[in-house]
């Protein structure tokens, strides 16, 4: 088999895997090609967040990194991503900026800090994002880049005739034609999407849809105050600030209907406290995290730090655990789950 036929079939497998890996956007019904599978998707994020923690600086500032918590859990409580192992991480980075990897791992610089101001505006933001991780955007990126590429080598492959001079210059034509043509619009669409999407999560989470429109204006304003981007639009990936404020009030009464409106800071439920023989809690002025090995009952200890999760304590100790998260804090059992953040003295162990 020739070098051009097997591209062509490899093309050929893409796209008959596509006509079987159309999934449906949660809340939008969209339909979207998607060859990754939630575990690779879920393996990605996971690993690419890992290197991005230990390479950027967490942010020091307690108050805030508890904000990003106490928001972050509200929003993940309401989002719809099976197996999502959330976590909610504030970098210092003076960027006014936000991303989710795949899986609900979500990163927010300290720059942005400036434009949410409140935490309806922070909501705003981490909707946003989980938005994308729970329409599995990503993964629909990666998954349309492989098969426009595939269609592309096929393509040029076919013309066996064609110097090489000639098959390169018609490539770069190929991918400025895709990307012009297919690639920015459905960026800017996914960007769109997930307005529509986060707004409905924060409705639901409890916080009013109607501060989405407030935050935006002040984040077209910050643009306009840092001079604003001269790109023209068919070439911008996100969609013109104006467009986007003028979306959301279109969005706003779908949204509305679902606001239950909550109290900023509800006090937890009332837990038992837990008898003395398994109240093994550290002074709470200890930097350390406790867990307990299901498996042994060995304790392993490990030093906290802000915005630490059972999850990412777990897999610093080594432990493999399988049941269910119990967190021990001042005394008292209190409901968890490997998304929780820790605090500092906090023991963990599993049933």
């Amino acid at each position: 088999m020739s070098f051009g036929a097997k591209i062509n079939s490899a093309v050929l497998a893409l796209l008959l895997a596509g006509t079987v890996a159309c999934t449906t956007v949660p809340e939008t019904g969209r339909s979207q090609l998607n060859l990754i599978s939630p575990s690779m998707e879920r393996g990605m994020g996971r690993e690419a967040f890992t290197n991005l923690k230990a390479s950027t600086p967490l942010s020091s500032d307690q108050n805030a990194t508890a904000i990003l918590q106490r928001v972050g859990n509200r929003i993940a409580a309401v989002a719809n991503l099976p197996k999502a192992q959330w976590e909610f991480v504030m970098f210092d980075n003076s960027q006014a900026n936000a991303f989710c990897l795949p899986g609900g791992k979500v990163g927010v610089y300290t720059g942005i800090l400036q434009i949410t101001q409140t935490e309806a505006g922070l909501a705003t933001v981490l909707a946003h994002e989980v938005a994308h991780a729970v329409a599995h955007h990503g993964a629909e990126r990666i998954s349309r880049v492989l098969v426009v590429q595939g269609m592309g080598l096929a393509l040029i492959s076919s013309f066996t005739k064609m110097d090489a001079i000639s098959k390169n210059t018609l490539m770069i034509a190929y991918g400025l034609g895709t990307t012009l043509g297919s690639e920015l619009p459905h960026s800017r669409l996914q960007e769109s999407e997930a307005d529509r999407i986060g707004l409905i999560y924060m409705a639901r989470a409890g916080y009013d849809p109607a501060e989405a429109i407030k935050f935006w204006e002040r984040f077209a304003e910050y643009n306009r105050a840092q001079g604003g981007s001269r790109t023209p639009w068919f070439l911008r990936t996100h969609p013109l600030d104006e467009q986007r404020i003028e979306d959301l009030k279109r969005l706003l009464p779908e949204a509305q209907l679902q606001y239950r409106p909550r109290g900023i800071e509800e006090p937890p439920p009332a837990l038992p406290t837990l008898p003395k023989e398994v109240s093994e809690v550290p002074k709470e002025n200890s930097k350390n995290i406790t867990l307990i090995n299901p498996k042994t009952g060995e304790r392993k200890v490990v030093p906290w730090k802000p915005g630490m999760t059972i999850y990412t304590a777990r897999r610093k100790a080594g432990i493999r655990p399988t049941g269910t998260p119990q967190l021990t804090r001042a005394g008292k059992l209190r409901p968890a789950k490997p998304a929780t953040t820790l605090k500092a003295g906090d023991v963990v162990r599993w049933k």
